[in-house]
């Protein structure tokens, strides 16, 4: 007997799944199709989408007194919710996206008005390659004398599960303040290697290989600070920084609330084996920042301006709109721990620009970086765009799918090359988000939309900035505990090779 009823309730379940996949949900006659694309939030419309993404959620901002949704492939069942927000089932939209690999889904939006349905659709296409799993991001209040609320957290992008790597506010009190940043890992995190630095009490850079935790303090009597802008090497263990000396400029006025420049900077090597650190870029009339190196580890590119005539490291405050990087790669030789160059890649400066962050695509073929009118710190300047060099024939162009009329910038390649993720103050003008693109094997960008959340209002909600996306192929695991124990101890000094 409880055979038999298990029998029809799954029979029932089978059929009231095929009937809403039918479109018992979908109003069937009268309905005017409006050949317009709907308003969507967050617009979700005319993308290239991975197929393990999570749900693509949304709410629909038009004026209805009901909604219906429909998503159709050439494979696989379509799926169907109601209500707004459209909320799509995990294990449904797992299994069409999947099932459509390489093709198109065609979205269908019914909005009934009074005793009227009204039909908006749009196409997303989705791609072949998966996206990495993980992305990990620092979530910062826009404050700049409280810190100690930051947490380093990671998402798990194929669900909406989100995690925190570390929670500053641990060891930190009021009278014990400390502010951590810059979380980047190696090699897209395969070899379980990444890094972190705190600043203030207890500071140093925290490096984290396994379930190895160390704390080094890159200072010396020869450098102008500790690292700041880390870039691991892909199969040495060496890690390429800048040391900085930044500084902040507020504005009371006009549109512009900060801007952040460096009065010097360098680039130094660190071998963690030797626990030296040795210069690689230290010319004192230029400014040497963002170090990135090649997929292969055989050059190092970075980001260099030079003071201009009259500017020094005494008055660039009043002369921060005159400076302009240009982006340069230096060859570096694994053996003898020698570079040679620079050579310049990116001649920005030329051309009354600013080109920072250059990141190198895992096939070594594109360069993308971000470019703006002046300056060192992209993320205040609303002008900045990403922008795409192909190294075997020099061509460039800026992203103009991905881009905004808001800040775009802090870029990182996916594992395989086919994804970006970057920051954008595209939605408010006021907080970052994480953003996502598609980039084809020819260099062609797609329009970016923002990482999904299961409920869309999310980010309206949020008062946080997400810092310094990068990819992950898989979880951060050390334990805070063990990453509080090491932030709290002494960190071990580095000797300056000469």
């Amino acid at each position: 007997m409880i055979k038999v009823y298990i029998r029809i309730l799954l029979i029932m379940a089978a059929a009231m799944y095929l009937i809403g996949c039918q479109g018992t949900k979908v109003p069937a006659d009268g309905v005017e199709n409006t050949g317009a694309q709907p308003v969507i939030i967050p617009d979700y419309v005319d993308i290239v989408i991975p197929p393990n993404i999570a749900p693509m959620n949304f709410e629909v901002d038009m004026e209805g007194d009901e909604f219906v949704a429909r998503v159709t492939g050439a494979h696989g069942k379509p799926i169907v919710a109601s209500g707004n927000p459209i909320q799509w089932n995990m294990d449904e939209w797992r299994d069409l996206l999947e099932n459509n690999r390489g093709k198109d889904l065609n979205y269908e939006i019914f909005v009934r008005n009074g005793d009227k349905w009204k039909l908006y659709a749009f196409t997303n296409h989705v791609a072949l390659e998966d996206i990495d799993q993980y992305i990990s991001y620092r979530l910062i209040e826009p404050s700049f004398v409280q810190y100690s609320a930051l947490t380093l957290n990671q998402r798990d992008l194929t669900s909406f599960e989100e995690t925190v790597i570390f929670n500053n506010a641990a060891p930190t009190d009021e009278r014990r303040g400390q502010c951590m940043n810059c979380h980047v890992v190696r090699n897209h995190y395969r070899d379980k290697a990444s890094q972190f630095h705190v600043r203030n009490r207890n500071g140093g850079t925290v490096i984290m290989a396994g379930d190895s935790v160390v704390k080094i303090d890159l200072k010396t009597d020869s450098t102008i600070s500790a690292g700041v802008y880390p870039s691991w090497h892909p199969t040495e263990d060496l890690i390429a920084y800048s040391t900085n000396d930044t500084q902040q400029k507020f504005f009371y006025s006009g549109d512009r609330k900060i801007e952040v420049y460096d009065r010097a900077s360098d680039l130094i090597l660190y071998d963690m084996k030797t626990h030296q650190v040795q210069s690689i870029a230290n010319d004192p009339s230029l400014l040497e920042t963002f170090p990135s190196w090649s997929p292969d580890g055989s050059r190092l590119y970075y980001s260099v301006a030079r003071y201009p005539g009259g500017v020094t490291p005494e008055n660039i405050e009043n002369h921060y709109r005159d400076i302009r990087y240009d982006i340069v790669c230096r060859d570096f030789d694994m053996h003898t721990r020698r570079f040679y160059g620079p050579d310049t890649v990116v001649n920005a400066s030329a051309a009354g620009e600013s080109a920072l962050l250059p990141r190198v695509s895992p096939d070594g073929k594109y360069l993308l970086y971000c470019k703006a009118p002046f300056g060192t710190f992209h993320i205040w300047h609303k002008e900045s765009d990403l922008w795409i060099k192909d190294l075997t024939t020099g061509e460039d162009h800026a992203l103009s799918n991905a881009n905004s009329d808001d800040t775009d910038s802090y870029h990182t390649w996916s594992s395989n090359g086919r994804w970006i993720v970057f920051s954008s103050r595209r939605d408010d003008g006021s907080y970052t988000r994480p953003y996502l693109a598609y980039i084809d094997e020819g260099g062609r960008d797609s329009k970016a939309f923002v990482v999904p959340q299961k409920t869309p209002a999310y980010y309206r909600e949020l008062m946080k900035s997400y810092n310094v996306p990068e990819f992950l192929v898989q979880p951060v695991t050390v334990s805070r505990s063990d990453i509080i124990r090491r932030v709290n101890a002494p960190a071990r000094q580095v000797e300056f090779k000469k």
